[in-house]
C-alpha cells in the first residue's frame, strides 16, 4: 500500500511545539513578573513594613556606630595611601551594607564576568526604584562613588561616611553645582575611580523605567574614555516603593544584571542620542514586560 503524504494542514501547523528560544524567552518573561511590584498585598503587610523599616534603620544606626569609628582611624592611612579611590573606605562601606540588609533580603548579582578588571574605571548605570537601589549595588565586588543628590549625605552616619569616601553629592536645581560635579567626577574616572548613576534622576513610582533626565554619565564616559556598564536592577521596588518608606517582604529579594559593557572605542564612536538609546534598550532588557518605559520624544 502505498505510504501516506505528512500532513501539511494548518492545524497541524498551528499545533508545533514551542522552539527551545522561545520556550526560554516566555521561562524568563514569567520568572520576571516575581519582581514586579503588587497592585495589592496582603492584610496587615503595611504594619508589617513599618516595623521592618524601624529594625533596618535601628540596624543602620547600630551598625553605623561599628563602622563610623573603623572609617575615622582608618582615614590618616588612607589620606596617605590611596587619597583619590579610597577602596578601604569603600569596602567597610560595602560590609556595612551586607550586614545591614542580610537579616531582610537577599542580593543575587548575574554577569560578573562582565565586569571590568579591579583598578580600571568605568561608569555604572542602572534603573532606580527604591532606597534599596544604593544598598543593592554596594555588593558589586567593586569600589566606586556614587554621585547623587545632595540630601542623602543628611542622613545620619550615611552621609558622614559617604563624604569620607568622597562620593559625589549634587543639588539638582544648582548649575553652578552640576558643573562643579561633571568636572568633578571626569577627573575622578580620569584618577581611575569608577563612577555609579541612575539617569532616570529621580525613583520610579510604579517600576517602569523613567525617561533618562541625567544624561551626564554619557558625557563623562565620552570625556574621560571609560567604559560603561549598563545594569537592570530587580525587586527592589517591591520590597520599598518609591511612594513609601516601608519595607515589604519580598521572598525573591533582589537581582541584579550587568550586562556587557559598552567599550570607551564605542563610547567615543556612537552618536550621543544612540548612545543613550542603545544604554537604555540594554537595562529595559532585563526588566519585567511592561516596565520597559518609553524614551520622552
Amino acid at each position: 500500500a502505498a505510504s501516506m503524504p505528512p500532513s501539511t494542514s494548518p492545524w497541524r501547523r498551528a499545533r508545533a511545539r514551542p522552539t527551545a528560544a522561545e520556550r526560554a524567552a516566555t521561562s524568563d518573561s514569567k520568572e520576571l513578573t516575581k519582581f514586579m511590584i503588587p497592585e495589592k498585598r496582603f492584610p496587615g503587610a503595611g504594619v508589617v513594613g513599618i516595623v521592618r523599616a524601624l529594625s533596618l534603620f535601628v540596624l543602620l544606626m547600630g551598625l553605623g556606630c561599628i563602622f563610623c569609628p573603623l572609617i575615622l582611624v582608618s582615614m590618616p592611612f588612607v589620606l596617605k595611601r590611596d587619597p583619590q579611590r579610597r577602596t578601604f573606605v569603600d569596602f567597610l562601606i560595602r560590609q556595612w551594607a551586607k550586614l545591614l540588609i542580610f537579616p531582610f533580603f537577599s542580593v543575587k548579582i548575574e554577569g560578573l564576568e562582565n565586569l571590568p578588571p579591579p583598578g580600571e574605571a568605568c561608569i555604572y548605570v542602572a534603573n532606580h526604584q527604591s532606597f534599596m537601589d544604593i544598598l543593592s549595588a554596594l555588593h558589586l565586588p567593586r569600589s566606586f562613588k556614587f554621585i547623587s543628590k545632595d540630601s542623602i549625605f543628611k542622613i545620619p552616619f550615611v552621609g558622614w561616611a559617604m563624604r569620607r569616601a568622597d562620593h559625589v553629592g549634587l543639588k539638582r536645581d544648582d548649575r553652578k553645582s552640576q558643573v562643579e560635579v561633571f568636572r568633578k567626577s571626569i577627573k575622578k574616572l580620569q584618577d581611575g575611580t569608577s563612577l555609579f548613576i541612575f539617569p532616570e534622576g529621580t525613583r520610579s513610582q510604579d517600576g517602569v523605567m523613567l525617561d533618562f533626565k541625567a544624561k551626564g554619565a554619557f558625557g563623562m564616559a565620552r570625556r574621560a574614555k571609560t567604559a560603561l556598564l549598563p545594569m537592570t536592577i530587580l525587586g527592589t521596588g517591591r520590597l520599598m516603593p518609591a511612594k513609601d518608606y516601608l519595607l515589604y517582604f519580598g521572598g525573591h529579594g533582589v537581582r541584579i544584571i550587568l550586562h556587557k559593557a559598552i567599550s570607551a572605542e564605542e563610547v567615543q564612536a556612537a552618536d550621543d542620542d544612540k548612545l543613550v538609546e542603545q544604554v537604555r534598550d540594554t537595562i529595559a532588557a532585563g526588566l519585567p514586560e511592561g516596565y520597559e518605559g518609553k524614551p520622552a520624544a
